[in-house]
């Protein structure tokens, strides 16, 4: 029994990273004050709450801030989760206005997994977005098929992923929009 939980769970945890990395940036770029509990920059995947008093090995995580120079691969060592906090966190800080009573505009992929895409756009208030945010859902239905056909049409504009660095512009094709990771974060 125990062996084949292991394997059911070392099967799905690329599954759960794609998800945790999701739904972090989703939060930290979606309407509202973001909060990240201390300590949970990387995998978190304690059965409570992070409740703030345990202790954190900050020595850790600000070496692999410091060491990361290319986008990290989702695996074990959490650094994929790590890349995306603070990408999120300083594009907040450069770009407030687009952030802090900002628009918020939900974006619609096309094609066969359209359904396993969520995006939106931010941007100053009454503006165009500026930003956009983009995230892969239920990545399980996607690992025999790929994204095939599914695109996201872009707003006017050349827009460049600051996770990556990969540039779009028109329409772009998911399964390039996703090449290193689950999630992009564009900017206009």
């Amino acid at each position: 029994v125990g062996t084949g939980i292991g394997d059911l769970a070392h099967e799905l945890a690329p599954h759960a990273w794609s998800d945790a990395v999701a739904q972090k940036l989703l939060q930290l770029c979606g309407p509202g004050i973001p909060d990240i509990y201390q300590g949970t920059e990387l995998w978190e995947d304690s059965l409570v709450d992070p409740d703030n008093r345990r202790p954190v090995n900050f020595a850790v995580r600000a070496g692999m801030l410091q060491s990361l120079t290319d986008t990290p691969t989702l695996d074990t060592t959490g650094a994929a989760k790590m890349w995306v906090v603070a990408y999120a966190l300083w594009l907040r800080r450069e770009r407030p206005e687009c952030f802090v009573g900002g628009m918020y505009r939900p974006l619609y992929a096309v094609g066969e997994h359209a359904h396993r895409f969520v995006a939106y756009g931010r941007g100053p208030a009454g503006e165009e977005p500026e930003v956009i945010v983009a995230a892969t859902r239920h990545s399980v239905g996607l690992t025999a098929t790929g994204w095939l056909d599914t695109t996201l049409p872009l707003p006017e504009g050349n827009w460049t992923d600051r996770l990556t660095g990969n540039t779009f512009a028109g329409t772009a094709r998911v399964d390039k929009l996703f090449t290193r990771l689950p999630v992009a974060l564009l900017v206009r």
